[in-house]
C-alpha cells in the first residue's frame, strides 16, 4: 500500500490527524561547531589503575564534572544500572507491502534541487541525517510545552517535525480514552543540532525519544516502574497508539514491565496473536517491536522512522555540505583506556586534541584512569544512513479493537506528578 504522498503531508493519518495540540514548524538551521587544533600534551599527564593513587604518588582526581553540555538530570547520572539504547534496526527492503517514501522533491532535478536549497536551505523542514547512534539533525522542532505533558529538559527537547507530531498523537490518544490521565513527562529527543548527547549513544538524529511510564500514584522523573506502581491501562494506550497510529521502528522496555504489560494486553480483550507478533516478532520476517534493554524499567524509550525527515536528508545534505550551509558535526568515539593511555596518545591516534578530550568528558586535569571508557571527539560530516530511497514496513495493526477495555482506568486518576 503506498503510505505516503507527495508534499510534506502524510496521508497516514496516525501521524498529522488529531494534531490539536501539535505545535507549528519552526525549521531553523542549526550549524555545528568544530574542533579546535590540535595541541600536544602536557608533560604532566598520567594514567591511574581504578580508584588507586596515580604511578607518580598523587592521589587519583577528584570525580569529573558533568559535561557541560549533558543534561540536568541527575537521576539519570545517579543510577546504577547502565542505560542500553544504541539498538538499531536493519536497513529495510522493500516488500509487497511496503512502500517507499514518495518525497515532494523526487521530480526536482539535482539542479533545480541545489537552487531552491541556496535559496532557502529552511524550506527543506526538518532532516535526520545518519544514523540515530551517529547522526545529526537539521532544521529540527522543540517540542512544545503543553498541558498533557512536561519537558524534563527542554534545551534537549528538539526532534523532528514527525517526531514531535507522533509524540503529540500518542499522549493525545491517551487522554481521549482516560480523559483525568496525568501529564507524561517527557525526557530527551535530540540536542537542537543533533549528535551526542549524553549520557546517550543514541538520541542523536531528531528520532529517539524518552518518556515516562504512567504510574499510579504521584512520582518523579526517572521512577522504577513496578507491579506496584504501574498504571497498566494507560500506559498500554500510549504503547498500542505508538504502534497502531505511528510510524515507530521500536520501543524498548524492560522484560518484567513487558510481561505486565502483555498480561494486561490479553485481560482487555487484544488479539493474542497480535500481541505476540509486537512483544515476541515472528522469525524470519522481522522482530519484536517492543524490545528488552537495560535501565529501561525508569522510562519508555522510543524510535520513530521519520521517513520524510530521513528522506529529505537523503536528497539534500550532500549539497547543503557542498555549499557549506551545514558544518560537519562533532562525532564521538568511545575509548576504553588501558594502562599507559594518556590524553596526548589518545589525541594523536583519533586526531584530536587533548583540550577537546578534556571538554568532551568534564575533566578538570590531565588524568585518565584504567579501564574507564571516555568519548573522544571526532570531526566529519556525517552521512544519510542509506544510499537508497527509505522504505518503511507496514505498521503492525491490530485486527481489532480490546474486547474486554472497561471505559475507566483500572486503577484512580493518580496525582500530578511530584516536583523535583
Amino acid at each position: 500500500m503506498l503510505r505516503f504522498a507527495c508534499g510534506w503531508v502524510l496521508t497516514l493519518s496516525g501521524l498529522m490527524g488529531c494534531m490539536s495540540a501539535a505545535p507549528p514548524r519552526q525549521p531553523q538551521l542549526r550549524l555545528a561547531d568544530a574542533a579546535p587544533a590540535q595541541a600536544s600534551e602536557p608533560a604532566s599527564a598520567r594514567t591511574c589503575e581504578g580508584d588507586t593513587p596515580c604511578e607518580d604518588g598523587t592521589p587519583s582526581p577528584l570525580p569529573a564534572p558533568p559535561d557541560p553540555g549533558a543534561p540536568t538530570l541527575e537521576a539519570i547520572e545517579d543510577t546504577e544500572e547502565p542505560i542500553e539504547d544504541e539498538l538499531e534496526t536493519p536497513a529495510q527492503e522493500e516488500t509487497a507491502e511496503s512502500k517507499t517514501v514518495v518525497h515532494p522533491w523526487a521530480q526536482l532535478s539535482d539542479a533545480e534541487l541545489e537552487r531552491k536549497l541556496l535559496d532557502d536551505p529552511s524550506s527543506a523542514g526538518s532532516m535526520s541525517v545518519g544514523r540515530t547512534n551517529g547522526g545529526m539533525l537539521i532544521n529540527g522542532v522543540r517540542m512544545p510545552e503543553g498541558e498533557r505533558w512536561t519537558l524534563i529538559d527542554p534545551a534537549h527537547a528538539w526532534g523532528t517535525q514527525e517526531t514531535i507530531d507522533a509524540l503529540t498523537t500518542c499522549i493525545d490518544a491517551v487522554h481521549r480514552q482516560y480523559p483525568d490521565s496525568p501529564k507524561m513527562e517527557i525526557g530527551h529527543i535530540s540536542a537542537r543540532g543533533g549528535g551526542h548527547l549524553s549520557p546517550h549513544r543514541s538520541h542523536q538524529a531528531g528520532r529517539d525519544v524518552d518518556v515516562s511510564y504512567y504510574y499510579t500514584k504521584s512520582t518523579r522523573w526517572f521512577t522504577r516502574a513496578n507491579a506496584g506502581n504501574l498504571d497498566r491501562a494507560r500506559t498500554w494506550a500510549f504503547v498500542r497508539a505508538l504502534i497502531a497510529e505511528t510510524d515507530v521502528e521500536m520501543i524498548l522496555i524492560d522484560s518484567g514491565l513487558q510481561r505486565l504489560l502483555r498480561e494486561y494486553a490479553l485481560e482487555i480483550g487484544e488479539d493474542a496473536a497480535w500481541v505476540d507478533d509486537i512483544f515476541r516478532g515472528v522469525r524470519g520476517k522481522h522482530p519484536a517491536m517492543i524490545r528488552h534493554a537495560r535501565g529501561h524499567a525508569t522510562h519508555i524509550h522510543v524510535r520513530f522512522y521519520s521517513p520524510i525527515a530521513q528522506e529529505t536528508a537523503r536528497r539534500a545534505h550532500a549539497l547543503l555540505v557542498k555549499h557549506g550551509k551545514v558544518k560537519p558535526p562533532l562525532t564521538y568515539v568511545m575509548h576504553r583506556a588501558r594502562k599507559g593511555d594518556t590524553l596526548g596518545r589518545l589525541a594523536n591516534k583519533y586526531g584530536t586534541t587533548v583540550e577537546a578530550i578534556q571538554r568532551a568528558n568534564g575533566l578538570r586535569n590531565t588524568v585518565i584512569r584504567a579501564k574507564r571508557t571516555y568519548r573522544i571527539p571526532q570531526k566529519g560530516s556525517v552521512r544519510p544512513a542509506s544510499g537508497r530511497p527509505i522504505v518503511v514496513p507496514p505498521r503492525r495493526l491490530p485486527p481489532h479493537a480490546p474486547t474486554n477495555l472497561s471505559t475507566q482506568a483500572a486503577s484512580t486518576a493518580p496525582a500530578p506528578p511530584e516536583t523535583k
